[in-house]
């Protein structure tokens, strides 16, 4: 526990040592979302299709600082330089040093998980969508033409969104193979691209499917018979009916909150152990079997295709399982401390108003925008070295175990 707590002098000292690029990157990744929203409202008039594809500037231009943080301050960690000093895998489709946009969906999966539980995403399409059905609202009441509401917002159903991700893991696919013949590194960035449209699709149905899903729950027979058991259960308890309240009350919101409490701080770190390890293996290479009759008769490309799927995501999985040998007591401690670093936001209005004091109602509204921003940032240039911190302790805490349980080599008989 006491190398635990280490995290945090090791997190301090990163942000000491490079606050400069810490808080420029931070309020870059603010104006780039705040940006990117704005364009795509503005563009989502001449296409939805167009529309869409600059909202993703929204989440990408918040990824890409935060990776950039963490490369920074990987420079002061040497565990985490030594992975980088260690053999290089080669893209089984490029073939060619992995890279980490060939790895792009493991880098989105858990970074989208976080940005979908802490609402960004939410924020995102609810401004686009309102915007963009205002300015149709708007256009309509004034008289002039304007196109269907649905297809300026370019909403699809989920089965349209299945087929875009398989589609989408053939263009990427498609792309590498390009890559290895033609040699132009750039066709790796179009596939993260590609990777990134699919990926915020299927976050976007499951804002929609959670919207949607919960009115429609709450109408189904099963609903009500639930419903219609708890009002027993407190009816024949009599007076402690109501300190059973409170506790399914307590209960409730505790299930509610379960992304923002599990799957941000567990998604920031597997995020950070893609960035900062996707060259690193976390498990000893498995041996290699025979393949079966049925995989050598396989189609070569159908091989060549599973192969390339399994290569974008292999990285979270060892992200995931780096996380998973840490022990439960240290990432208890790592998710409360990333939790803390996360709520800071909270305290800028309250340390805001304590200094200048209560203003007009005009003056606040004009604050508020640069008291949010101001709190984002503050979040993210002090969340960046805490997980970096946090994956280099990891990666020593895994190094060390596989040093002491390491096999000898027998002597020859």
């Amino acid at each position: 526990m006491r190398d635990v707590l280490g995290v945090f002098a090791v997190a301090g000292r990163l942000f000491l040592r490079h606050w400069p690029a810490l808080v420029t990157l931070s309020l870059l990744a603010g104006a780039v979302r705040n940006g990117a929203v704005w364009a795509a409202t503005e563009l989502s008039d001449v296409h939805g299709q167009l529309g869409q594809l600059v909202l993703l500037l929204a989440p990408l231009g918040f990824l890409v600082p935060v990776v950039v943080m963490l490369w920074v301050c990987r420079r002061s960690l040497p565990a985490l330089r030594a992975v980088e000093s260690a053999e290089v895998d080669v893209a089984p489709t490029e073939r060619r040093p992995l890279r980490l946009v060939d790895v792009a969906v493991s880098l989105l999966v858990p970074f989208l998980a976080v940005y979908e539980s802490l609402g960004l995403l939410d924020a995102d399409l609810l401004r686009y969508r309102n915007a963009a059905a205002a300015d149709n609202f708007i256009r309509a009441f004034g008289g002039d033409e304007v196109d269907d509401t649905s297809s300026r917002l370019a909403i699809y159903s989920l089965q349209v969104a299945l087929l875009i991700v398989l589609g989408a893991w053939v263009l990427r696919w498609v792309l590498g193979r390009i890559e290895r013949r033609v040699h132009l590194v750039a066709l790796a960035f179009v596939g993260a691209f590609v990777e990134l449209y699919y990926t915020v699709q299927l976050a976007s149905q499951i804002v929609v499917l959670r919207t949607r899903g919960e009115p429609w729950l709450r109408d189904r027979v099963a609903a009500r018979w639930v419903e219609d058991a708890y009002d027993a259960v407190v009816d024949a308890l009599g007076p402690l009916g109501g300190a059973f309240g409170t506790l399914a009350g307590w209960v409730q919101q505790g299930v509610g909150s379960l992304d923002a409490v599990v799957v941000v701080p567990v998604g920031w770190m597997a995020f950070a152990a893609v960035v900062l390890g996707y060259r690193m293996a976390t498990d000893e290479p498995e041996p290699q079997e025979a393949p079966d009759r049925s995989e050598r008769q396989a189609p070569g490309l159908l091989r060549s295709f599973w192969a390339d799927v399994r290569e974008r995501w292999s990285a979270l999985f060892d992200g995931l399982r780096l996380l998973l040998a840490a022990g439960l007591a240290p990432m208890l401690v790592l998710s409360l401390a990333i939790l803390l670093v996360l709520s800071l936001p909270a305290l800028v209005h309250p340390a805001v108003a304590a200094v200048i004091g209560p203003q007009a109602f005009n003056v606040s509204l004009a604050i508020t925008p640069y008291e949010i921003a101001g709190g984002f940032a503050l979040s993210l240039m002090l969340t960046a070295p805490l997980l970096a911190a946090s994956v280099d302790y990891l990666v020593r805490t895994r190094t060390a175990t596989r040093s002491r349980v390491a096999p000898t080599t027998p002597a020859p008989g």
